[in-house]
């Protein structure tokens, strides 16, 4: 069963968020029917945010959500399984615990929550937790695919070092020579260099393949 509370324009999901910009998040909170989670979800209207509920938690996290709350005793007690990506997390995750036992904290710790709110519930400090742990989760964000284009660069440039070294080697040019020849090709074939680069590291090694032995005829 899901409920939403009424719908406000969404927040740049890459900029850093201000106590401003709190009526943009979506926040999904995934707890079963108990007075803890209504007056949490009381809270988090209170101070702006679009909430909706949710339990048991979906098969996957709706594209559109900023926040999750998560109560995890009930995850734990009810052998809930719960297919929450911790690698790439598809929102933040702030986890909601009532005490703290080895499997409570081994539950949070591979669920890699942002933060932690105990029971009984203190509103004070919400805000600030959820505030802290979007940035952070956006500035890791912006940090991944700062890494993952730094590698494809890094890699761009090793294919065209490699297609380079190819060419040298078989038609027996410079390495000027070369590159003037993957970019002749990029031209005329209108795309880009590290394209043509792979396409020709791809050709060798299919040249390079050893030949199959013919099947036995009967």
């Amino acid at each position: 069963m899901v409920s939403r509370s009424p719908h406000v324009a969404p927040h740049d999901g890459s900029a850093p968020i201000q106590i401003k910009d709190i009526r943009s998040l979506r926040v999904l909170l995934l707890q079963p029917k108990s007075s803890e989670g209504e007056e949490l979800w009381q809270h988090l209207n209170r101070i702006g945010c679009q909430v909706q509920t949710n339990w048991p938690p979906p098969a996957e996290i709706p594209a559109n959500i900023d926040v999750v709350f998560a109560f995890i005793r009930p995850l734990v007690e009810g052998g809930i399984t719960w297919n929450w990506n911790a690698d790439d997390p598809p929102a933040v995750l702030i986890a909601i615990v009532d005490y703290e036992n080895p499997i409570i904290v081994e539950k949070v710790l591979r669920l890699r929550a942002q933060a932690v709110i105990g029971l009984p519930l203190r509103t004070f400090g919400i805000l600030a937790n959820i505030l802290l742990s979007v940035n952070n989760h956006r500035r890791e964000e912006r940090l991944r695919i700062r890494v993952e284009r730094l590698s494809a660069k890094l890699k761009a440039h090793r294919d065209i070092d490699k297609a380079k070294e190819i060419l040298m080697s078989t038609n027996k040019v410079s390495e000027q020579v070369a590159y003037e020849t993957l970019r002749e090709q990029a031209m005329n074939k209108r795309t880009t260099i590290e394209a043509i680069a792979l396409a020709i590291i791809n050709a060798s090694d299919v040249l390079k393949l050893p030949m199959s032995e013919p099947a036995d005829v009967a």
